[in-house]
């Protein structure tokens, strides 16, 4: 409730309003100026009361606190009522996310790259893992078939030249057994033409040469091996006939037919 008027300037009157709890106080107005009777304070609540302001002139001369009541009783026509605070919903708490998702993406990418990178490195060291173990198949295996180990090929006639390479390779390989090549033979072989070796051995060591020249079959030139009456084209071994002999059926000795053409000469370690 606000009650009262201020002078200013020669004896000129303005109103003031002042906001007091409503029915917390009444007002005594004498003299032209106000008096506030009662336990009245500003008011800080929702509701608060504006009354017009009683010219003093008009208005009794209160004593007690029942005559400044009748004066606000006569004002009571025009009272109204406002808030003195409009209510304000709080703002939502909005947080703009977007920087934080760049970051997220930037820490994806670099991680992103950095598993890229890690996996090419040991690609790349794979590799030359690789390279560095078939350099040194490559050099046991030339160094072999060079004739380092001074094996004698005396019984390998006049065979072509990458048959005596190879002959050369795993003779020296496993305990330079005799070898025998160009020979006549009686139906289809390919002695004659020098495309064959016989390897004589005992059993453990044709089980390791058979294999190493299989294994080695790209790269000899080999066509196909015979050993212990079974032949190997590459595909795995297949039984023969009995041809009616230790030797005939290729039991003391390793035969390996080659093509007429050279391998490749990348030897593989055995």
């Amino acid at each position: 409730m606000a009650v009262g008027r201020r002078r200013t300037g020669a004896g000129a009157h303005r109103s003031v309003e002042t906001p007091l709890r409503r029915g917390a106080a009444v007002v005594a107005v004498t003299g032209g100026a106000f008096a506030l009777v009662g336990a009245a304070s500003p008011a800080s609540s929702a509701a608060l009361v504006d009354a017009p302001v009683v010219p003093a002139a008009q208005a009794p001369a209160p004593t007690d606190i029942l005559a400044a009541q009748a004066v606000l009783a006569a004002a009571a026509d025009g009272v109204r009522v406002r808030s003195a605070v409009e209510p304000v919903d709080p703002d939502p708490d909005v947080v703009d996310a977007s920087d934080l998702v760049k970051a997220v993406q930037l820490a994806e990418q670099i991680i992103a790259r950095i598993d890229a990178e890690r996996a090419a490195a040991e690609e790349r060291a794979a590799q030359q893992r690789a390279e560095a173990e078939a350099r040194q198949r490559a050099d046991a295996a030339r160094a072999a078939v060079g004739g380092d180990c001074g094996i004698k090929t005396p019984g390998l006639g006049a065979v072509r030249s990458h048959v005596r390479t190879a002959a050369q390779f795993l003779g020296c390989r496993y305990g330079e057994p005799d070898m025998y090549g160009v020979a006549g033979r009686a139906g289809t072989s390919d002695h004659p033409g020098g495309l064959a070796v016989d390897f004589m051995v005992n059993r453990a060591t044709g089980d390791s040469l058979a294999n190493c020249a299989l294994k080695n079959m790209d790269e000899l030139g080999i066509k196909y091996v015979i050993w212990e009456q079974r032949i190997n084209y590459g595909s795995g071994w297949s039984a023969m006939e009995d041809r009616g002999g230790v030797t005939a059926n290729h039991f003391d000795h390793v035969h390996i037919s080659f093509d007429a053409s050279r391998g490749r000469g990348d030897l593989r370690g055995c």
